[in-house]
């Protein structure tokens, strides 16, 4: 009778113990901030530029592409529905409650994590089985310096900047669903404007450095994680983003919690 409540006993400390060691990974790739020796700044600088294009720049198109669909289709059904009922003004608070502080932040971060925290993931662990992490610790480089520190930075600024990116295009587009739907460009701005707040915008851009800081801790601890088995790679990757995202649901839930 005891053997079903030890197993679960024993996944739990495992998942406990597992969650203490990706934030001591966390706090060392903080602490790699202050310790970075100057000799391996250039190095840092240009794999930070490296994972700044791939995370950042190549993102943009896929980003875009989702928050005009998304804006679009939401405000166009909201101004025909409220119009109905008379309370178009509310097209205002679904602007920037549901899409620009809840849905912008939370898919931005899903997209990247399912695009480039896979990527993290499966180059680390590659690294990791062939051998190279400890090439670098045998030469007395610290692969959080060389490896996670540049990914972990271009993460933060990659979501953050791409939120804001979100954000802006998800209020031109529903610019266009609300023309397309008979109401003008001055009365959408001055109803979109008067409902968003000092507080949206600076919870919008917490949102996106936490995320950023999941997606650039969760998928290097899963890919430096890996012992030497090949097999490993993509169940890491895996890992990784399924972490990823259910620690992003996770934040986004305390967020509304605590807002």
């Amino acid at each position: 009778m005891l053997a079903p409540i030890a197993v679960v006993g024993t996944h739990v400390a495992r998942q406990v113990a597992r969650v203490g060691a990706l934030a001591r990974f966390s706090f060392s790739a903080f602490e790699a901030w202050a310790t970075l020796p100057a000799a391996g700044r250039r190095v840092a600088r240009r794999v930070f530029l490296n994972q700044l294009w791939f995370t950042a720049l190549q993102a943009i198109p896929l980003v875009v592409t989702l928050s005009s669909i998304l804006s679009f289709l939401v405000i166009s059904q909201a101004v025909r529905e409220l119009g109905r009922i008379g309370a178009v003004e509310l097209i205002g608070t679904l602007m920037v409650v549901a899409i620009v502080r809840e849905l912008g932040p939370l898919l931005t971060a899903l997209a990247v994590a399912g695009r480039s925290g896979t990527a993290i993931a499966a180059e680390l662990a590659t690294n990791k089985v062939m051998g190279e992490v400890d090439a670098l610790e045998g030469m007395g480089i610290d692969p959080v310096h060389y490896l996670v520190l540049p990914r972990f930075a271009a993460a933060i600024v990659s979501v953050f900047s791409l939120t804001i990116l979100f954000d802006a295009i998800a209020i031109v587009a529903g610019l266009l669903a609300a023309f397309a739907n008979g109401m003008s460009s001055a009365r959408y701005f001055d109803i979109v404007l008067a409902s968003l707040a000092f507080r949206d915008a600076g919870l919008t851009v917490v949102k996106g450095i936490v995320f950023g800081t999941i997606i650039g801790t969760v998928p290097s601890f899963h890919g430096l994680g890996v012992r030497r088995a090949a097999t490993e790679v993509p169940i890491a990757s895996s890992q990784a983003v399924v972490g990823s995202i259910l620690a992003i649901f996770v934040c986004s839930a305390l967020f509304v919690a605590v807002s």
